[in-house]
């Protein structure tokens, strides 16, 4: 992390003593106007942020971190804020919640805004360039941690699930009752979507459905690996139809996450092809999709909770004075059977 400008660079650039920068910078009346306005645009040009520790000190020992949460429709990062709240709050520090929200200039726009908010540091969750978003976070002087599976290049300490071996899981569990013929849709995300990053996660779970049959013996037919656009209102899922028309020997389907279930299955049932006893259907999060689609979805349950504790507590390691490894920090996945593979009794 660049050397954190100090009042004396600023006093030092400004040419004054460094009493008048810090009542310039706390709007002391003693300072006119125009010496005020100086000091703080040579501030701001240094890059200089006064000090949290410092204006805690002045408030009444008030700590807080930041959290900034996704621009989607996506609910899966709500245990992650309330586990990250619980950890944060046992260590004595307020949580602040900042939706991106259309933000002009994204992520490392919301984290330039944290120079004016008494924060300490920020976890941010699902980063699609998380080079832009480290230099947001060196640029005010604070440290980060993210939860992101979709980012290949990593620049923060990074929560995620273990996606490859959540997936096998699912893979395993497919060939385990029974099933051979077993399609993997995955999906490009929705056009000009920019949430989706480098989709570590959908090569990672692609992967393992890959290595998996071929561990089982199971030759890869590409012509089952599809990729569908990501709407999970749509009343069904049109790339799928010709691909069940052309081969009715598909007896599974292997969604890359739950939410692109719930058109698969409109479309099963539009053509009245019953799940599971004709096709089993899987996914990947259990999410709130995985609950209410039906018949409800057999999944791979990402550890949202551990999640949000973990990233809390190696943001308040980095507090402390410590510097956690910059490297990807997995947690296992939870295979949790339903009804769209159970086999009728």
């Amino acid at each position: 992390m660049p050397q954190k400008v100090t009042l004396t660079d600023v006093s030092r650039a400004a040419g004054v003593g460094i009493a008048t920068v810090s009542r310039a910078m706390g709007d002391h009346p003693d300072v006119s106007t125009a010496t005020r306005d100086r000091i703080r645009a040579i501030a701001h040009e240094l890059g200089y942020r006064p000090s949290v520790a410092a204006r805690a000190l002045r408030r009444g020992g008030f700590h807080a971190i930041s959290v900034i949460v996704p621009d989607d429709v996506w609910g899966w990062w709500e245990p992650v804020v309330r586990s990250a709240f619980e950890a944060a709050a046992a260590a004595g520090y307020q949580v602040l919640v900042h939706p991106i929200a259309g933000t002009e200039g994204g992520l490392a726009a919301v984290i330039d805004g944290l120079a004016n908010v008494q924060t300490e540091g920020v976890i941010v969750i699902s980063v699609p360039d998380q080079k832009s978003v480290r230099e947001a976070c060196d640029r005010i002087g604070i440290p980060g941690v993210a939860i992101d599976d979709s980012s290949i290049d990593i620049h923060f300490p990074s929560i995620s699930a273990a996606n490859y071996d959540g997936a096998a899981e699912v893979a395993r569990h497919l060939l385990a009752i029974g099933r051979s013929r077993i399609a993997f849709l995955g999906t490009d995300g929705e056009p000009g979507a920019t949430a989706w990053g480098q989709t570590r996660f959908m090569k990672e779970r692609e992967q393992a459905y890959r290595d998996v049959l071929e561990s089982a013996g199971v030759a890869v037919d590409e012509s089952l690996i599809i990729q569908v656009p990501f709407d999970e209102t749509a009343r069904g899922c049109p790339e799928l139809g010709p691909l069940l028309e052309a081969d009715d020997r598909i007896d599974a389907i292997f969604c890359a996450f739950d939410q692109l279930a719930a058109p698969v299955l409109r479309e099963l049932a539009d053509q009245s092809i019953r799940v599971p006893k004709d096709v089993a259907v899987a996914g990947f999060d259990d999410e709130r999709t995985a609950l209410l689609v039906n018949p409800q979805l057999t999944t791979a349950r990402q550890p949202y909770s551990e999640m949000g504790r973990a990233a809390a507590e190696l943001l308040l390691e980095s507090l402390s004075g410590a510097t956690p490894e910059v490297k990807r920090y997995e947690y296992p996945t939870q295979l949790v059977e339903r009804a769209s593979t159970k086999s009728e009794t």
